[in-house]
């Protein structure tokens, strides 16, 4: 028997179907789910690190070894002991230039796993709390509807706003990741212009040798933290072919950073990596520009279409609950003593709040020695950004199975569970009490779960 609906039952309803809606509408799963592919990718980066940088420091120490053993007395003159000390030194200064990039990318990869740790709980514990909603929720459908849905359209209706509803929430972390790569992106573009000028200030003629090497200093310090954000950028999105800064263009980069103590030394090398540096940060001010035309060309209008479709789905299933829980209080004869909400705009109100909220920004951005925490401009006296790419010529977004999953298989698998249920509704009565109440409570469930990408 079916239970009694009061109006503690349909207050019930109502704020928890507010609150379920504001809680799916911060995309806690799927928020969850990139934070913790991002943190298993910065546990692999640590662990490859550390290897990487006790093998450096083997090679610095046999380096340093090699300088210190050489003995002019092995050499004919002074002048072929001079070029072999010189060799030497050069091994011995690019090993230890290699050694601290590997120790200090490490020294600022380590601290971002304990914050993401806070993250994963922070998220951890606002999905429990939604899964405990749905659930509160489906006990009390279940005992106003006997177990099963209160009509056929319900079924209908929820798994129109199980579709949509994911979706939206594909789209939106597709927002997150890409919003949050911009980011990083943004702090590499002015990390590189910075280097570029401070690498083109070694030229000065009137610098000595120990001023040189602080401005190297300076500018290989901003191109490790620029290396650092274009990685990571890259990690936001490990699905995404970027069209500029491809990861082999990125190793050029940390492959010429290792050099820049030599190439300082020679006016050949010094144009030679200034090319690769400004080659780089021509393309990652084109990257960026790209990330802004997706971003603001393709997913917000799909945000506001998936939003629209989401919030006239949820309208219809809240209607017809509405009305179904009107027929239950007539048919207990109580319906002047319980007073049923049909205005929805509790829930109006609730969905706006949600939709207004900003995407947050949770990347980890890499800083170089002394860079301004607070800031994404550049220094006033570094030269304005490339002449951005004609939008005829940039290249174009990626498809929508890239940036947002096989959205098209998600509805085949509406399509086929709503063609079930109406076949299912066809058997005779007993047959569907035995079988098919498990199922449909089971569906009612699927917002609890995860649907693969």
């Amino acid at each position: 028997m079916s239970g009694e609906v009061t109006q503690e039952t349909i207050d019930k309803y109502v704020a928890l179907d507010n609150k379920i809606r504001l809680l799916e509408n911060k995309n806690i799963r799927k928020t969850y789910d990139s934070v913790k592919k991002r943190y298993d990718a910065i546990v692999l980066s640590v662990q490859t690190l550390k290897k990487k940088y006790e093998e450096c420091k083997k090679q610095t120490a046999k380096e340093k070894a090699d300088v210190d053993q050489l003995d002019i007395k092995s050499f004919l003159n002074q002048e072929a002991f001079d070029k072999s000390m010189s060799k030497e030194k050069a091994e011995y200064l690019e090993a230890l230039n290699r050694e601290e990039l590997i120790k200090k990318q490490l020294d600022t990869i380590q601290p971002q796993l304990g914050e993401m740790e806070k993250e994963l709980n922070r998220e951890k514990g606002g999905i429990e709390e939604l899964e405990k909603m749905c659930q509160e929720q489906e006990d009390l459908l279940s005992k106003i509807f006997d177990g099963a849905y209160g009509s056929e359209l319900e079924n209908k209706l929820e798994s129109d706003l199980d579709l949509v509803r994911e979706k939206r929430q594909r789209i939106g972390n597709a927002k997150y990741k890409w919003t949050n790569g911009r980011i990083l992106l943004e702090h590499a573009c002015n990390q590189l212009a910075f280097a570029n000028k401070r690498w083109a200030d070694i030229k000065n003629t009137s610098l000595n040798m120990q001023e040189k090497y602080g401005i190297a200093t300076e500018a290989r310090n901003n191109l490790i933290a620029a290396i650092q954000n274009l990685q990571s950028c890259q990690k936001y999105l490990d699905n995404i072919d970027f069209p500029y800064c491809k990861p082999n263009e990125v190793q050029t980069l940390e492959k010429a950073t290792n050099n820049i103590y030599v190439d300082m030394q020679s006016p050949d090398r010094h144009k030679h990596a200034g090319e690769c540096y400004n080659v780089t940060h021509r393309r990652a001010a084109a990257l960026l520009q790209w990330f802004d035309n997706v971003i603001n060309t393709v997913i917000e209008k799909d945000i506001m279409e998936s939003t629209k479709e989401e919030a006239e789905a949820s309208k219809k299933l809240r209607a017809e609950r509405i009305k179904l829980l009107k027929e239950k209080v007539e048919a207990q004869g109580m319906g002047g003593q319980v007073q049923i909400d049909d205005s929805e705009r509790s829930l109006e109100l609730a969905m706006c709040d949600g939709e207004e909220e900003d995407i947050e920004i949770q990347a980890v951005i890499f800083k170089a020695d002394g860079e301004d925490d607070n800031s994404l401009h550049p220094a006033q006296d570094v030269p304005p950004a490339p002449t951005p790419v004609p939008l005829s010529e940039l290249a174009p977004p990626p498809n929508n199975e890239a940036l947002f999953g096989n959205i098209e298989q998600l509805k085949k698998q509406h399509e086929k569970e709503i063609s079930d249920f109406q076949k299912a509704q066809e058997m005779n009565k007993a047959r569907l009490q035995q079988g098919l109440e498990a199922k449909l409570a089971a569906r009612r469930n699927r917002r609890t779960k995860n649907t693969p990408e």
